[in-house]
């Protein structure tokens, strides 16, 4: 079941989230960011990460609006980190009861047993190590990625499966739903073993949807206790330090060193002394989140400051809730939960495997190993496995995109038959390519950061930096270069630069003056011949004009010689 991902309208190949990724779970298809169930651990550190905020977490608010429908008897397990939320979480409470649940149990009461359950493991057993497993993201990283590791996690169930055991052991057919700013409990009813006893998860911000359902204001409720809580010191569980404190005596007298570990990066170095054995007998307790359970991926936006939040938790802690709770058994629970090794197999690949992935990367000499980890593993060789393994793209490869693309480029500006310029704001220039070079007859480096002036007029290239509207296609003649040219001035306002193409149209230019003197000479001739053949035409006609008088009067002297005769 696919309980976290990223929504895909809102992912935009930034790899932030690779990045953030402290197992690299974080898998991409078709450039949108897909998590990898099996290699996840529900740390939420890439949610966190995510500058889109593409997060796609499946809410239960509809689950639970359809159980209050049907009228079923809700149950609300609240985590005691709620108390950091809310200057009233009396009327957190209250809330909670006008909303529907029939009753409320603060998690501080299966804190209080699992403490216990750790205290007489730890004295009956003494295991070189003891790790606290209350956070399912420490479970997940050990199980799947520690070697030998997962056989020190203590054995017992989290406080909210023994509050929700507990409680559907008294009401089988009750509605349970836990609330926390957790996202890895989200995941914890579905492991193997845990199924049926909690029905539903909510973040602190879906329980805020619930009361704003109902138009309440929680700030502004009367004061209401839970029906259920545990002791002071299983109240302080959200805070650092607070496990190993329920039981410290038990671990002082067997002499272990007691060690509070906060953050996924600070957990992962820790288990990696484990798993070499390197330190010395020790409780361990680890948080995957930053100040513990107070902090993490769903704490609401609009929320006070992790410290802030720590001092509300550890009031309440020590001033309790104003009325006594019920009392709640655990009796015919089984709290023992032995958290077995599921190591996530990575696939192994050949030394030519890695080396022609790294040159498809334009990687085919050590020194283009770069390892800058932009595109979210630490180096390319690690990078390199991933594209094989099909969890990366080599398009993901920062630096290998922009040589090839600055490569595309110069492959233009040096093999284009066209003049190119590149001028700075002061028409200064900072490139100009070959075939101006050869145009000009002027080296690159000898002109670089010289005034465009001392080649050509700079009235019309000015004017396009003053206005920062493009000059395109303009014929224009540099008669001192014997040059004409089509040429287009563009700005380029991002870097406040202009680009001169220019298309030498010089050849052009003289055959076509060639063809308009030769069509100016062939009309020249042919006006010469037409006055010619009208010249002999007239000449002609003269000549038939007296031709024909002549014949005339001797035709007429001959029609009177025949007329006489007779």
């Amino acid at each position: 079941m696919q309980l976290i991902n990223f929504t895909e309208a809102n992912c935009k190949n930034c790899y932030k989230c690779v990045r953030a990724c402290p197992v690299k779970a974080i898998r991409f298809q078709d450039h949108q960011a897909i998590i990898d169930e099996e290699r996840c651990i529900a740390c939420g550190q890439c949610f966190l990460a995510c500058p889109q905020n593409a997060r796609d977490i499946q809410s239960d608010l509809d689950v639970v609006m359809d159980a209050r429908k049907a009228g079923k008897r809700m149950v609300a397990l609240i985590a005691p980190s709620f108390t950091g939320f809310f200057e009233n979480p009396g009327g957190v409470v209250e809330g909670l009861r006008r909303f529907g649940f029939q009753e409320i149990a603060e998690v501080s009461l299966g804190a209080q047993e699992v403490t216990e359950k750790y205290r007489e493991y730890v004295a009956e057993m003494k295991p070189k190590y003891a790790i606290s497993s209350c956070c399912p993201t420490v479970n997940l990283l050990i199980r799947r990625y520690y070697k030998g590791v997962a056989k020190y996690l203590l054995p017992s169930v989290s406080p909210m499966m023994a509050t929700a055991k507990a409680l559907k052991n008294k009401e089988p057919d009750s509605f349970t739903v836990f609330i926390s700013p957790c996202l890895s409990k989200k995941c914890e009813p579905f492991m193997f073993g845990q199924e049926g006893y909690v029905d539903a998860v909510l973040t602190m911000d879906e329980m805020l949807s619930l009361f704003q359902e109902d138009h309440l204001q929680v700030e502004s409720l009367p004061y209401s206790s839970p029906d259920y809580y545990g002791s002071t010191n299983a109240r302080s569980y959200p805070v650092k330090g607070a496990i190993g404190e329920g039981f410290h005596e038990t671990l002082s007298s067997h002499g272990y060193d007691v060690l509070h570990v906060e953050g996924i990066l600070q957990v992962r170095e820790v288990l990696e002394e484990i798993e070499k054995g390197a330190l010395d007998p020790s409780f361990l307790e680890l948080n995957a989140c930053h100040e513990s359970c107070i902090s993490g991926p769903c704490v609401p936006k609009k929320s006070w400051s992790t410290y802030k939040r720590k001092q509300l938790v550890k009031k309440h802690a020590k001033e309790g809730w104003n009325e006594e709770p019920q009392v709640l058994t655990f009796e015919g629970c089984d709290l023992h939960y032995a958290y077995k090794e599921n190591l996530f197999q990575k696939k192994k690949f050949t030394e030519d495997e890695i080396t022609r992935t790294l040159a498809r990367m334009g990687k085919t000499k050590k020194k283009d190993e770069l390892d800058c980890s932009a595109c979210g593993y630490d180096s390319c060789r690690e990078k390199a496995a991933a594209v094989l393994e099909g969890m990366s793209d080599v398009e993901m490869c920062m630096p290998f995109m922009r040589t090839r693309a600055e490569h595309m480029n110069d492959i233009i500006f040096y093999n284009s038959p066209n003049i190119i310029f590149i001028l700075d704001e002061d028409l200064c220039i900072c490139q100009m390519n070959p075939s101006a070079e050869k145009t000009f007859e002027e080296k690159s480096e000898h002109l670089r950061y010289m005034p465009i002036s001392v080649l050509l007029p700079d009235e019309g290239i000015r004017r396009v930096m003053d206005t920062g509207k493009h000059a395109l296609n303009k014929r224009i003649s540099y008669r001192e270069h014997n040059l004409v040219v089509m040429q287009s001035v563009i700005h380029l306002p991002k870097d406040n630069q202009l680009l001169i193409i220019m298309s030498d149209i010089t050849e052009e230019e003289r055959r076509r003056k060639e063809l308009n003197l030769m069509k100016e000479q062939t009309v020249e001739i042919t006006g010469k011949v037409i006055e010619k053949q009208m010249r002999v035409a007239h000449e002609i006609a003269s000549l038939l004009g007296e031709t024909t008088a002549e014949t005339k009067i001797a035709l007429n002297r001959l029609k009177e010689l025949v007329m006489e005769d007779r």
